[in-house]
């Protein structure tokens, strides 16, 4: 496929679809694709439904894009909103056939081949694209397309079958521009409520460091971003916190990184750096949690001088099988020591855990509430195991007839289940959820204030009514005869 060129810009529309939550994420892949695209060449336009809540059938989002008429389209998406995403595309197929449809984000990246199964997509990315999509454009748009150029692109070849170039890990992140915060609609964010771990309304999201050395069954991170831990330099960081300091009167910054910490000494000089920028005001968090075993007490100190109030870990489970089961690689030992220095040095202690993992029994349950018990966590995060597609457990399960292929996941932390192990489909997991939540505001009442200062109460009690009610509910039970099956996933591999 390729197109002709004249002298005026293309058009390419990159489009958020609704099915993200605007309180909590942002469209900052975009954001990325748009800053590192040549505006002389090419008129780019974010569309963001999320933000809007508009709807793939929204009267007033079919006339926004007919209106431009894109003669690229690129659509991001994770798993809960494929089906969205993949309606969009119908839509600009249908609005223009010669239109060009480019698919991208983490359930793309994970499941390339099924998503190409779908004849509406011309072209998908898979894990980085913040330089190799211009790179596309400019094949696209010239007379002989060499698509070999193209780090990360999947598309058909000359005899039907999927081509997978390389993807692109740039070791140089510095040459990525930043973000366009613009067009992300920053303001409109914080307008609408966006505050990831903060209740602080001048928020925005960083992204550091990238790439996961680990091997968790139920993350496809590595396979996004690549095994090796790559960094921006130090100057580069201290520009861009500045930018959004002055320019964008951002007072928190939330890394988003998987990896923060990874590299102890990068992390320290971080919060050095941090430190002597002296920004009034200016806090950090890492709601993506930090490797506990990646750090020390004088990294736990940096970090409370740098402008953390918070530490998000993620023990997973309070049980090693199952935590030798996700091959998470974490000595449970460790756990209640670093939470003391982390409390120590000032710092609040957040944890994720993940409920129903494949494997799991009534008894990991009980070593994971005792474990609860035991350590010194000011909030936990408990949420429901959801099976992603693209992750070794998904493939596992698959193979294992255990799940269909084209399982979709659902939301983690309401109660709803897609999956429950055998011998804990009659357990209750909302009401474990909302015991342990009760015990720890009960055990120390001091978190209750916390809790209440960091998060919207609305939103807390919004989550507590939705799980008080799924208790009651059949589908916190779900079979796996009943677990829903998206039409959207062909069954049979391209």
């Amino acid at each position: 496929m390729s197109m002709q060129t004249n002298s005026e810009r293309k058009r390419v529309a990159l489009i958020w679809p609704k099915g993200f939550d605007p309180h909590i994420v942002m469209p900052l892949s975009l954001g990325y694709l748009k800053s590192n695209l040549d505006t002389e060449k090419y008129d780019v336009r974010l569309f963001d439904n999320a933000l809007r809540n508009y709807a793939y059938s929204s009267d007033a989002f079919s006339e926004e894009l007919k209106d431009f008429n894109p003669d690229v389209v690129g659509v991001s998406a994770w798993s809960p909103m494929f089906e969205e995403t993949l309606n969009i595309v119908r839509l600009a197929k249908s609005l223009n056939s010669d239109v060009v449809t480019v698919g991208g984000g983490a359930h793309i990246s994970s499941y390339s081949h099924k998503v190409m199964a779908h004849q509406e997509f011309d072209f998908v990315f898979r894990g980085e694209g913040d330089l190799s999509f211009g790179v596309f454009l400019d094949q696209l748009f010239s007379q002989a397309p060499n698509w070999d150029e193209v780090l990360g692109l999947t598309y058909r070849g000359a005899d039907g079958n999927l081509v997978n170039n390389p993807t692109e890990k740039q070791q140089n992140l510095d040459i990525i521009k930043i973000p366009d915060y613009g067009a992300m609609d920053l303001e409109g964010y914080h307008e609408a409520g966006y505050r990831w771990n903060t209740r602080v309304a001048k928020n925005a999201p960083l992204w550091v460091t990238r790439g996961c050395p680990y091997r968790c069954t139920f993350c496809a991170a590595p396979v996004l971003n690549g095994k090796p831990v790559r960094t921006h330099s130090i100057e580069y960081m201290v520009d861009w916190v500045e930018f959004l300091y002055h320019q964008r009167g951002v007072r928190w910054l939330n890394i988003i990184d998987d990896n923060f910490t990874y590299d102890k000494k990068f992390a320290k000089a971080f919060c050095r750096a941090m430190i002597d920028l002296n920004l009034p005001d200016l806090k950090f968090g890492t709601p993506n949690g930090i490797r506990m075993s990646r750090g020390d007490v004088e990294l736990w100190g940096l970090l409370k001088q740098a402008g953390w109030e918070t530490i998000m870990v993620a023990p997973e489970s309070g049980s090693q099988d199952t935590l030798a089961t996700m091959k998470k690689d974490l000595d449970l030992a460790i756990v209640p020591r670093i939470v003391n220095e982390l409390r120590d040095a000032g710092l609040k202690v957040q944890a994720f855990f993940i409920l129903g993992y494949p494997g799991e029994t009534m008894e990991d349950i009980k070593k994971t509430s005792k474990f609860i018990t035991d350590c010194r966590f000011n909030f936990i995060f408990m949420n429901n195991f959801q099976p992603l597609p693209g992750t070794p457990v998904y493939d596992d399960l698959v193979s294992q007839g255990k799940i269909e292929d084209g399982l979709m996941p659902i939301n983690y932390s309401d109660g709803v289940r897609v999956y429950t192990p055998p011998g804990l489909e009659n357990f209750n997991f909302p009401m474990f959820v909302l015991k342990k939540y009760l015990s720890l505001m009960l055990r120390d009442p001091l978190n209750i204030p916390y809790m209440i200062r960091l998060y919207r109460p609305l939103m807390l009690a919004k989550k507590v009514g939705k799980n008080f009610l799924n208790m009651f509910d059949k589908r916190v039970k779900i079979s796996i005869h009943e677990s829903p099956k998206s039409n959207l996933m062909p069954t049979a591999r391209v």
